[in-house]
């Protein structure tokens, strides 16, 4: 007696619907962004409004380089602190084409 396995074949027309099938029953997630009003952010939130490291915020912080407002233990940067430490960033010079 010889065992065969039993073989399944998929046509591309099957696959297909599967495909069409697996992309309606993934639901479509619609993201509307809304402008922030808080006034002050976390250090975390703070970092990445600012695109740096949370250690080199905390650093920009310890040198006092930017303010911050302390509630309780936690530690808050207003949006006005963010604001006057990017102004007070020396800025760098354009390239200029040759």
């Amino acid at each position: 007696m010889t065992s065969t396995s039993p073989l399944r074949l998929i046509t591309t027309s099957t696959e297909q619907r599967r495909r069409r099938a697996r992309e309606v029953e993934q639901p479509v997630i619609n993201i509307t962004l809304q402008a922030d009003e808080r006034r002050v952010f976390n250090v975390v939130e703070a970092a990445a409004i600012l695109g740096i490291s949370r250690s080199k915020l905390y650093e920009f912080i310890a040198t006092g380089e930017l303010r911050t407002v302390h509630i309780g233990r936690l530690c808050k940067i207003p949006v006005a602190a963010i604001d006057e430490f990017l102004a007070t960033r020396p800025s760098t010079p354009g390239r200029r084409e040759a």
